[in-house]
């Protein structure tokens, strides 16, 4: 917004037009935008800085992905309701104990597992693609991926892992009606944008694509005992977020949005072990969260971007101070090393699958990918 626009005094005349000719949108208009911009980042920042703190304090098995769970359901237009609430808790622990029964398969069978994962992957992708709920996605691939990795790796605390998630999302359920009891939406606040539908045979092209990214990992992940537990579904989540992208431009805003994040969290790092005192990280992640957040609620192009930028941050910056420890650098030197391995092969192996495998020239009578994404 110009800077001139604010500071010049009201006139009885219309207002000029904008550069597209039409009229610009009145004071009082911008104001409001201002206004439910603000609250909405508020919401989020203060939400997700409340989820890690709460993390930070308490620090139970995988606490420090309590903000990732958080800061979508802080995006919503609206808190979730009780009956909501109860049934994503009632979906996770579902989901969990079936997890588990597979992670048992998996450190006794992991031929039978690898065989039952590929088509396990493929109508998750495939729920992803069709529109499915963005946290259960998210949901079944951590169990499909990480609780049997962890269970091939070290059994014993495989419950705790999957009784974290559980957890994980009950506090992001609670942060996010606190914080919308807090923050009450505005009237002008916007509506969730439906998203775009695809043809059956994309999806399915699509998903099988993302199938054979994320499971060859795992394969090779087995093959070798690999111990990395977490790069597995980092890859999955790389993956199908720069197949959404459907770009070159937007692909690499992603890589580009894990390198400065990656810088971020290095930043934020050093200063702890400057300054190692639980007051100074609470407000430095207050300050990162609200500048995060006021970049994911405009309306610029690479507000999606922003919201990348976050989770990665959460990621790299909560394994390495929670809890607190000398082995804090190692961590952070792990996770940033894992995250940019996920990224370049998520990335390369869907320019090469994309390259090989393109999309079907759309029949006759049926809606092009382009137009039904703009509709």
């Amino acid at each position: 917004m110009p800077t001139e626009a604010t500071a010049a005094l009201p006139s009885t005349e219309a207002d000029p037009p904008d550069a597209a000719g039409f009229p610009a949108a009145p004071l009082f208009e911008q104001a409001s935008a201002w206004r439910t911009q603000e609250r909405r980042a508020l919401r989020l920042g203060i939400g997700v800085t409340l989820s890690f703190v709460i993390a930070l304090a308490y620090d139970w098995t995988l606490a420090y992905l309590a903000p990732i769970f958080t800061a979508p359901l802080l995006q919503k237009p609206s808190a979730p309701t009780l009956r909501k609430a109860v049934g994503v808790m009632l979906v996770t622990s579902l989901i969990m104990v079936v997890c588990l029964l597979a992670g048992t398969i998996s450190q006794t069978y992991p031929a039978l597992f690898l065989m039952a994962l590929f088509p396990g992957l493929f109508w998750t992708f495939r729920y992803g693609l069709r529109g499915g709920s963005s946290l259960v996605l998210i949901l079944l691939l951590v169990g499909l991926m990480l609780v049997p990795m962890v269970a091939n790796t070290t059994v014993e605390i495989t419950r705790d892992v999957a009784g974290s998630f559980v957890g994980n999302i009950g506090l992001s359920l609670l942060v996010t009606i606190l914080m919308f009891t807090l923050f009450p939406p505005l009237p002008s606040e916007p509506e969730s944008a439906p998203k775009p539908l695809l043809p059956a045979a994309e999806v399915d092209r699509r998903a099988w694509i993302l199938t054979a990214i994320t499971g060859s990992y795992a394969v090779a992940y087995f093959s070798f005992a690999w111990t990395n537990v977490h790069t597995p579904i980092y890859i999955a989540i790389f993956a199908f977020s720069a197949n959404l992208a459907r770009g070159r431009t937007a692909t690499k805003g992603i890589l580009a949005a894990n390198v400065a994040a990656g810088l971020l969290t290095l930043i934020m790092y050093e200063l702890t072990v400057m300054t190692p005192h639980f007051p100074f990280v609470a407000a430095m992640v207050m300050t990162v969260n609200l500048i995060l957040a006021r970049m994911i609620t405009s309306d610029t192009p690479w507000a999606p971007l922003a919201g990348f930028a976050l989770s990665v941050v959460m990621i790299l910056y909560g394994e390495s101070v929670i809890p607190f420890s000398n082995e804090g650098g190692a961590n952070f030197a792990d996770r940033l090393g894992e995250l940019g391995m996920a990224a370049i092969y998520a990335v390369a192996a869907l320019y090469v699958l994309e390259a090989y495998f393109p999309p079907r020239e759309p029949t006759s009578g049926a809606i092009p990918e382009s137009t039904a994404s703009e509709t």
